[in-house]
């Protein structure tokens, strides 16, 4: 026997809010998404750039800068470029280290 419409529906919400998660826990494992794991730039003219081409954790979409600062975070003096998606408006930090000159 098949489900009802709406039990149907709710089923299929529940499985895309679980892979949205999924989704977000992959994203702090990656670079830039915790202190512990910024990405390594040669300059901070670059965090914006880099920012921007990364997409959306949510949707894949595009995302928007909103704020770029200088945090220090466990002694580390970082970069932090915050964006918001244009299509589903999801937030994220992304974490950049200024590499030393040699």
């Amino acid at each position: 026997m098949s489900k009802r419409p709406r039990a149907a529906r709710r089923s299929l919400e529940r499985s895309a809010a679980k892979l949205v998660a999924q989704k977000w826990k992959l994203a702090s494992l990656e670079n830039g998404g915790t202190p512990e794991r910024a990405i390594l730039v040669p300059s901070a003219s670059v965090v914006e750039t880099h920012a921007r081409s990364l997409p959306c954790v949510a949707c894949g979409a595009t995302v928007r800068v909103e704020e770029h600062t200088a945090e220090e975070h466990g002694g580390a003096r970082l970069r932090v470029a915050r964006v918001v998606c244009v299509q589903c408006g999801s937030k994220r930090a992304l974490y950049f280290q200024i590499a030393l000159p040699n």
